[in-house]
Order: C-alpha cells, then structure tokens, then sequence
C-alpha cells in the first residue's frame, strides 16, 4: 500500500516542482497590456490597410487625420514651446509627406504595406521578447524598457518579414531583403528612442491617450519618424536595388 500510494503521489509531486520552476522563472506571462497593445495594434493595422485598399482620397484624410492628431499632441506635450516647432517639422511634417509620397509611386501600396508590417514587427517583437527575456538595458535613462534582447528580436522578425514579404511580392530582390530589414528595424528603434527622449525632456509619460495601450498617436508611429523618409529616399535614388 505505501508504494502504491507513493506511485500515485509521483504525478502530483512532478506537477508541484513544475509549478515551482515555472514560478522562478524569468519568462512573464502575456500580461493584460500586452493584449491591449496587440488589438489595438490590428485595429490601426486594419485601418491602414483599408485606406491603402481603397486607397485616394480616404488614405490621405487617414494621413492628414494622424497627422492633425500627432501635433496636436506634440503641442500638448511640449507645452507649445517655440524651440519645439522646428523638431516638429522632422518627427511629424516629414514621416506623413514622406508615406504621402510612396503612395504616389506605381508600387506605393505594397512598399507601404511592407513599411507597416516591418515597423510593426519590430516594435511587437520587441516588446514582448524583451519584456519576458530582456535583462540588460540599452539606454535606460531615456527608455527604461528598451533591452538588448527586445533590440534583436526586433531586427530579427522585421528582417523576416521583409524577406517573406519580397518572396511573395518582389518589392526587393531577395539578397538585400534580409539587410533592408534589419536597418528599418534599427532605424524605427531610434525613432522610438527620439520620442522618449522628447518625452523625457517634456516629463510626460505617454504623447497623448487615444491609443489604448501605447498612449497617444505618436507613441504609436514612432517607428516612421526615420524610417518613413528613409525608405522614400531609398526607393527614389537606390531603385536599382528595387524590383520596379
């Protein structure tokens, strides 16, 4: 009787130190923010893919809409300091006009459309793996939440997403798809970095509350800050390296 009851014991004694390990270790659960993070994430994801869909006029009252909004809060946020109005032409005037010219060109849906899913990506992926595994910070004085490890997972899955992304629609050749991605990662990370830093400087947390999660619209297309004008460039003077 006493083996047999310990037999029976065996499973539940397995089940406990499990338990324990899995409570000792470093990796979080999806936490509640995450999710909110992640659907509001697909709702603007939805809604620029709608307005790319349907594109002309309802994809610039998008852009001119975020736009409107993103310095609105740039406003709010720097108090309306003067000194201010000049950063603002390059972190929002700039970003939208540049998206506002890649719709132009004969591939402008699919280049924007891969911008999106890249910089989306990036800022997923970097969030989450870093939050869960990220340890050492990059620059915590300016972006407590920034890791090393969130960094790569970022540069990781943007890369990826990039090479799927010319696999199925030929917007780069294949050979510098992986290197595209990897430097929109880096390049969308700085933006991030920028705004926190702006933030920093104004003492607030959050651009603005419209975005559930993420705080307000800038906080939200940030990654588009560096990346949107680069990519505009690129396209324009690198075309050679671009499948037209």
């Amino acid at each position: 009787m006493v083996k047999v009851s310990g037999v029976r014991e065996m499973p539940k004694r397995c089940i406990e130190k499990l338990k324990t390990r899995l409570s000792s270790c470093k990796v979080r659960a999806v936490d509640r923010n995450f999710l909110i993070r992640l659907v509001t994430a697909g709702f603007w994801g939805g809604a620029f893919v709608v307005g790319l869909s349907y594109g002309g006029v309802l994809f610039y009252l998008l852009l001119f809409s975020l736009a409107m909004v993103s310095s609105f809060e740039w406003h709010q946020m720097t108090c309306g300091h003067r000194w201010f109005y000049i950063p603002a032409v390059a972190m929002i005037a700039l970003p939208y006009a540049s998206m506002a010219y890649i719709y132009t060109l004969p591939h402008g849906t699919i280049i924007l459309s891969w911008l999106i899913l890249s910089i989306w990506s990036t800022d997923t992926a970097a969030y989450f793996l870093g939050r869960t595994l990220g340890t050492r910070k990059i620059i915590p004085a300016i972006s407590p939440g920034k890791t090393w490890v969130g960094l790569w997972a970022g540069i990781a899955f943007s890369a990826v997403s990039t090479l799927v992304m010319s696999v199925i629609f030929g917007i780069f050749y294949v050979p510098h798809s992986i290197l595209i991605g990897a430097v929109i990662a880096v390049v969308a990370q700085c933006g991030d970095v920028t705004e926190s830093a702006v933030k920093r400087m104004c003492k607030v947390k959050d651009s603005g509350f419209i975005v559930p999660g993420h705080g307000g619209v800038m906080d939200r297309m940030d990654g588009f800050i560096f990346t949107a004008p680069l990519v505009a460039y690129y396209v324009k003077h690198f075309s050679k390296f671009f499948i037209g």
